[in-house]
C-alpha cells in the first residue's frame, strides 16, 4: 500500500476499511502518512479505529511526535484528547511543558487523558499540577486522577499528604482515596491519615480510615487499633473488619 493508497483508505466511509488501514500504517514510516495519520486523529467518530490511529502514531515514534504535541493547543477538543491519548503512550519527560495546560484542561474528557499522559512520563514536575485537580469533576475524572496518582507512586505521596490538610473537604476526601489507591508505597502518609480520622466531615474521616487499611504496616493497623477502641460508628465497624482482613 502507498500514500495515495493510503490517504483513500484512511478516509473511506467503511469502518472495518479504516480500522485495517489505520493498523497497516504501522509499517508505514513515511512523512505524509504520518500527517494523515494525526489529521485524522480530530475526526474519527470510531473508538476502535481512534485506538488504531493511537498505535500506528506510537510505530512512527519521533516523527509524528511535533505533530501530535502541536494537537494538545488545537482548539478542538477531541484532538486536543486524542494527542493527550498518544503521547500517553510514549511516556516522554520532555513532553512535561506541553501536557501541563491539558492537564489543567476544563473538558474532562481532555483532562483525563492528560492525566495519564502526565503520569507516564514519571517526572516529578507534574505532581503538583495534577494533586490540584483533586476533587473536580465527576467520580469518573476523579478515579482517573487516582490512577495517576497511582501510577506515580511514592513520588506523588508528599503533594498528596499537604492535601489532607486542604480546607475544602473535597480535596481532603480524594487525596486520602488516592492515598489508598497507592497503597503500601504511601506508607509515609499514615500519621497524616492519622489525623484526618477525626475529620469534621465523616466521608473524610471514612476515607482516612479505609486508606489506613489499604497502606497498611504496623502503624496503620495500630491506629485502627485505636479507632477500634473508641467505639465511633461508623467507623470502628470499619477499622474492625480491616484490622480483621489483615490479620
Amino acid at each position: 500500500m502507498d500514500t495515495t493508497q493510503f490517504t483513500t483508505l484512511i478516509t473511506h466511509p467503511d469502518r472495518d476499511v479504516r480500522l485495517r488501514a489505520a493498523m497497516d500504517a504501522g509499517t508505514l514510516h513515511d512523512p505524509h502518512v504520518t500527517a494523515a495519520l494525526v489529521a485524522r486523529l480530530g475526526v474519527e467518530d470510531d473508538a476502535r479505529v481512534r485506538e488504531n490511529l493511537t498505535w500506528a502514531l506510537v510505530q512512527h515514534g519521533d516523527v509524528a511526535v511535533p505533530a501530535v504535541l502541536a494537537l494538545l493547543r488545537s482548539e478542538n477538543p477531541l484532538e486536543r484528547r486524542q494527542a493527550a491519548h498518544v503521547l500517553s503512550k510514549i511516556g516522554d519527560p520532555s513532553h512535561v511543558p506541553h501536557l501541563l495546560p491539558v492537564v489543567a484542561d476544563a473538558d474532562p474528557d481532555v483532562a483525563i487523558k492528560a492525566y495519564r499522559a502526565a503520569a507516564s512520563t514519571g517526572s516529578p514536575d507534574v505532581v503538583h499540577p495534577l494533586v490540584a485537580r483533586l476533587g473536580d469533576g465527576d467520580a469518573g475524572q476523579r478515579d482517573a486522577l487516582s490512577n495517576a496518582m497511582q501510577q506515580l507512586g511514592e513520588l506523588g505521596v508528599g503533594a498528596l499528604v499537604e492535601a489532607l490538610g486542604d480546607g475544602d473537604a473535597t480535596v481532603r476526601l480524594h487525596a486520602a482515596e488516592a492515598l489508598a489507591q497507592i497503597g503500601e508505597d504511601a506508607r509515609a502518609a499514615t500519621t497524616a491519615l492519622a489525623g484526618r480520622v477525626a475529620d469534621e466531615d465523616a466521608d473524610v474521616a471514612l476515607a482516612a480510615v479505609m486508606a489506613l487499611g489499604a497502606v497498611g504496616g504496623d502503624d496503620a493497623a495500630a491506629v485502627l487499633g485505636d479507632v477500634v477502641s473508641a467505639g465511633h460508628q461508623p467507623l470502628a465497624a470499619v477499622a474492625r473488619r480491616l484490622v480483621n482482613a489483615a490479620a
